[in-house]
């Protein structure tokens, strides 16, 4: 069995890259200190070494995630991972479930390892939507089918993706069966944050009709139309999920696409692209 084909989601982690390197030293060092801060929190140790680990986790799924949507520009996560580690503290309870589910729906829609996903990683990516659908809103499987459409309709088009999105319909359609369709209670007391996110993160957008990286696995160039859609699914998401409650992991995504806007904006002519 062809490993690449059937599990596509993986990234190798080369630590001879200096912003591989830098990413795990600071998950390092977020953990333990994250540690201490929720032990002192009157909180007991087991839950402030959950707590600590939680908040690795989250900045290092931050940065893995701001990668996939500004794949030329290396400091542009760590823009990204610097606002999450200030402001983290007023995020409340983050939870890494739904960040690692956008992270594999960028992987799907820009090829980012330059394999196409497999039966694995649909399988596996299916199971998460519906998981994410049933525990927390069904808007995720809405999400989750039009990502794995739209990217079976890209070159090269895949019918696998396009069934897994028909199915994730089906699944999510299910779901609104069973319980009701509950619509959102709109807020707008985040539309300030989500014009000034927008704004910032157009940049990366336009930024990136021609792009430089190369696919992990086959060294061949990204399509710079798989990576707009990624950013554009990206834009959809936040979008449409900040219309109801806006929980902790979302502030993590405005950290993500101010953070890469940030850094074609004001840091890019002083910094360099890479480590």
């Amino acid at each position: 069995m062809d490993i690449h084909r059937t599990a596509a989601f993986n990234r190798p982690l080369d630590l001879n890259n200096k912003g591989n390197f830098l990413i795990l030293l600071i998950t390092a060092s977020v953990i333990p200190a994250s540690v201490i801060y929720h032990y002192f929190s009157t909180e007991s140790l087991m839950s402030a070494i959950f707590g600590g680990v939680r908040t690795g986790i989250i900045v290092f799924l931050t940065w893995a995630v701001s990668r996939e949507l500004d794949p030329d520009n290396d400091l542009s996560a760590f823009v990204a991972v610097t606002l999450v580690l200030v402001l983290i503290p007023l995020f409340g309870q983050v939870s890494v479930l739904p960040i690692f589910w956008m992270l594999l729906m960028l992987r799907t829609l820009n090829r980012s390892s330059g394999v196409r996903p497999g039966f694995l990683d649909m399988l596996f990516i299916l199971i998460l939507g519906t998981l994410l659908t049933f525990t927390s809103y069904w808007i995720y499987g809405v999400l989750t089918a039009l990502g794995l459409l739209l990217d079976s309709k890209l070159p090269p088009s895949d019918r696998l993706h396009f069934w897994a999105g028909i199915l994730m319909g089906i699944t999510t359609l299910l779901s609104v069966l069973a319980e009701g369709l509950i619509l959102p209670n709109i807020s707008f007391s985040t539309f300030p944050i989500l014009i000034i996110v927008a704004i910032l993160f157009l940049p990366v957008i336009m930024g990136s009709s021609e792009i430089k990286s190369v696919a992990d696995r086959t060294g061949e160039k990204l399509d710079p139309t798989r990576v707009i859609m990624a950013q554009l699914m990206a834009m959809i998401v936040v979008l449409s999920l900040s219309l109801t409650e806006v929980h902790g992991w979302l502030y993590a995504m405005y950290c993500v696409l101010a953070g890469t806007g940030l850094y074609r904006i004001f840091f890019r002519k002083l910094l360099p692209e890479e480590l």
